[in-house]
Formats: structure tokens, C-alpha cells, sequence
């Protein structure tokens, strides 16, 4: 089972963690930023395969206070949002997106800390445990594992929740499989055309209250179970443009100006095409004009105009061929 397999695996994550590199700056004020730099690693053998370029922002809503500190348990600050960018096997290469729960600062709990520990043990599945777990490029599976990693961390799991997005791709078939659980989402964009090819649908149990994944305090239930993440494929090419995204984002631009603004720059670096969308997003959401959230809320009987402030973050990540015996 997942949960035997975590267990397994814990004692070699250990060191996974002590080697894991830390890619980019963090930039404290308006806006904290990542960039994940080139996720390309030693191919072995003698075919080509396929890698991911990939490109990480975030920016805190303009009402948070900007973390004193971060560390190995919350690593950049986005609020209370969390991503994960892993070094790809031979086989696989994965990338994640969390979106922690803030009411639970109302309980005196940081939602960012489950978040950062959901993504930091989906990072060590995909970097260690995959060929150990046989997920191939299931993530789906990733992200259960790396959620059984979560409860049965040492010395208690964080209490809190979070939405959560992963998508892996093979790097052998080009097969892309995205697995969504709650209101963060993915969408890729064909790089020859720059036509929408995949894109996923939030779920919610009702407006504003999302699919989470859940630890409670002790005596408390609650939460969804991974495997009921909704799980979308589709075969990826060269050059293609992978987008993951938390609801600071997707409240305040529609998935349509999503592709648009991919398209439009898809021959750019991932990294202007995050910043391009992390400004955009931030602009709606201290606007006045109609939003997806807006809509949202006026259909569900809720008197609200204009963007949602809230944490924004971003991962853009392009489809590249890695050249034969490159490390």
C-alpha cells in the first residue's frame, strides 16, 4: 500500500532533503520570487528524452506581513500558498502546487506549514521514491504517497489544509498526466499552435469552500482523500507550455487570458511568461473589473464585484528535449 511504501521510504528521504538544492532568491516586500532555473538532469543511455524548463513565482496578498524568516519546512515566502519543483528521474519529472487554507490562522495555526510539508514530501517521492513506489508517471499516486508522508511524519503532522495540484510527465512517452484535487489548476499550451490542449476544472463542495487535503487537530475529522483528485492526460510535445496555478490566480484571470498570455509569450523563457501572468493576476485582484470570482460569487447569490485579494502563485514549465549524455 501507499501508506507501507511511505513508511519505507522514510529513512532514505532524510538524505534526499540534506542534498536537495535550494534554486533561486527569495525577494521579500511586494513580491517573493523563485526561479527554479533548469530542471535537466543525466539522461543515461543513448535516446533523447523529454525534460521540463520550468519557472516558479509567487507574491504574497498585500495584506500579509512578509515572513520575518524562511527555512527548510517553509522555503519561499508566498503566504500561505507552497510549490515544489523536483530534480526529474531518468523516467519522470514532477512538478507541484499547494494553496494552504487560511482560516486556520484563526485557530493560531500557519496554513503554510501543511502546505510546504504536503509539497516538500511530494518532492521526495518524486525525487526518491517513484521507481521504489512504481508510480511511473502517476501523480495521483505521488500525491498520495507524499500526503502519507505528511500524517505520519516524526513528531506529529502540521494541522491544516490545502487545495493541490501535481503533474508528471514521462520523460520517455511524452504522456503528461495532471492530478487536481480542490481549486488550484493546470493547463497546457501547444507550442506549435498555442491552442489550450488540457486544462482542469475546479472542485468544490460549494462556492469558495474547496476540495483540501486535511490534518485535524487531535479529537477532529475532516478533509478529502487524494484519491479523489480528478486526473486529466494528454501527450505533450516539444515546446509546449505547462502551466500550474493557485486560486490567487485563477479567481482573478480567466483560463482563457491564461492561454492568451502563454501564447503570446511562448517563445519567451518560462520565466516571463510567470511574471507576465503573477503581475496580471495581481492587478485583477486589487481591480474593480469582473473576475472569474466575481461571477462566481454573484451566481451563488453573494454581492461581490471586482478581483480577490489573495496569494498568488505561478509555475511555468516548457516541454524541451534534453541533449543525449547531458547532466
Amino acid at each position: 500500500t501507499a501508506a507501507a511504501a511511505a513508511l519505507a521510504m522514510a529513512a532514505g528521504l532524510a538524505k534526499v532533503r540534506a542534498r536537495r538544492r535550494e534554486d533561486g532568491t527569495t525577494q521579500h516586500g511586494s513580491q517573493a520570487a523563485c526561479e527554479t532555473g533548469i530542471t535537466e538532469h543525466a539522461l543515461g543511455g543513448k535516446a533523447e528524452r523529454l525534460t521540463l524548463k520550468s519557472a516558479a513565482r509567487c507574491m504574497s496578498a498585500n495584506f500579509k506581513a512578509p515572513r520575518s524568516e524562511t527555512t527548510e519546512r517553509v522555503r519561499r515566502d508566498c503566504g500561505e500558498d507552497a510549490f515544489f519543483v523536483a530534480a526529474p528521474t531518468s523516467t519522470v519529472a514532477s512538478v507541484g502546487i499547494a494553496d494552504g487554507v487560511g482560516s486556520w490562522s484563526g485557530r493560531g495555526i500557519d496554513p503554510a506549514l501543511f502546505a510546504w510539508e504536503l509539497m516538500n514530501r511530494c518532492q521526495d517521492v518524486a525525487e526518491r521514491g517513484a521507481a521504489a513506489l512504481s508510480h511511473s508517471s502517476d501523480p495521483k499516486r505521488l500525491l498520495e504517497s507524499g500526503f502519507e508522508l505528511v500524517r505520519k511524519a516524526v513528531g506529529g503532522a502540521p494541522v491544516g489544509s490545502s487545495t493541490a495540484c501535481v503533474a508528471s510527465l514521462d520523460r520517455l512517452s511524452g504522456e503528461l498526466r495532471v492530478a487536481n484535487l480542490g481549486d488550484s489548476g493546470a493547463l497546457l499550451v501547444r507550442g506549435s499552435s498555442g491552442d489550450c490542449v488540457l486544462e482542469s476544472k475546479a472542485q468544490q463542495h460549494r462556492f469558495n469552500c474547496p476540495y483540501q487535503l486535511m490534518v485535524p487537530p487531535p479529537g477532529y475529522a475532516g478533509g478529502d482523500d487524494p484519491k479523489a483528485a480528478d486526473v486529466y492526460a494528454a501527450k505533450a510535445q516539444e515546446g509546449d507550455l505547462l502551466l500550474l496555478a493557485t486560486d490567487g490566480v485563477l479567481d482573478n484571470i480567466s483560463r482563457e487570458e491564461m492561454c492568451e498570455a502563454a501564447r503570446g509569450h511562448r517563445h519567451e523563457g518560462p520565466e516571463a511568461v510567470a511574471e507576465k501572468i503573477v503581475r496580471l493576476a495581481r492587478a485583477r485582484a486589487e481591480g474593480s473589473d469582473e473576475t472569474p470570482f466575481s461571477l462566481a460569487a454573484r451566481a451563488a447569490g453573494y454581492r461581490h464585484f471586482g478581483g480577490k485579494p489573495d496569494d498568488i502563485t505561478v509555475i511555468v514549465a516548457r516541454v524541451e528535449r534534453a541533449p543525449v549524455g547531458e547532466e
